[in-house]
């Protein structure tokens, strides 16, 4: 399997030990957003965290890098992005266009803090956990898949959703996978 993980300025918060663990399914590659000219051949997409708002005119510029992801998570690629890269997938960021995946808009207008510690149970019953830390939200434009019942570290259930496009899954936690065995790859089923 090789894997693509999008990592420039833009893209820049990843755990690293989700990264040895991306290893041990397959060959990890590393590529840019703001400067490569299309998403190299893959198997599956990871694109992290980050700032993408703070260079939405530099990744909107990219027409030939959004159209690639684009057009890989419509030929049914395999996709995990997370809070900054999830707001890469959006239609677009303060009305600067993105790649157009999922529906929602990602807003920085009226930004406020959410933060917290998020757990979530998977059908094969494994706990995942993670962490939301973000500014932004988003504006939903037409219906999509999601999934939720993220728990905070209280157990109560939060309203952080997580999308479901296909073979793209996306949304604002930071999951932590590495050493809760849990396998990314699964959950993508590559």
């Amino acid at each position: 399997m090789r894997i693509a993980i999008a990592h420039d300025e833009a893209f820049n918060f990843q755990y690293r030990a989700n990264i040895d663990a991306l290893r041990e399914l397959g060959e990890v590659i590393f590529f840019s957003p703001l400067r490569d000219a299309a998403l190299p051949s893959c198997s599956l997409l990871y694109l992290p965290g980050g700032y993408p708002e703070l260079f939405a005119e530099q990744l909107s510029a990219n027409t030939s890098m959004r159209a690639s992801i684009k057009a890989f998570a419509e030929a049914d690629g395999h996709v995990y992005a997370e809070c900054g890269g999830f707001m890469y997938l959006t239609q677009d960021i303060d009305g600067i266009p993105m790649c157009g995946v999922l529906p929602p808009q990602a807003t920085m207008q009226g930004a406020r803090l959410h933060l917290g510690y998020r757990q979530m149970q998977l059908s094969d019953g494994t706990i995942i956990r993670g962490h939301e830390f973000h500014y932004s939200s988003v504006r939903e434009l037409s219906p999509c898949t999601k999934t939720s019942c993220q728990q905070n570290a209280k157990g109560v259930c939060v309203d952080t959703p997580i999308y479901h496009y296909k073979n793209v899954i996306a949304g604002y936690t930071h999951w932590y996978w590495a050493e809760q065995g849990f396998n990314l790859g699964a959950l993508v089923n590559p």
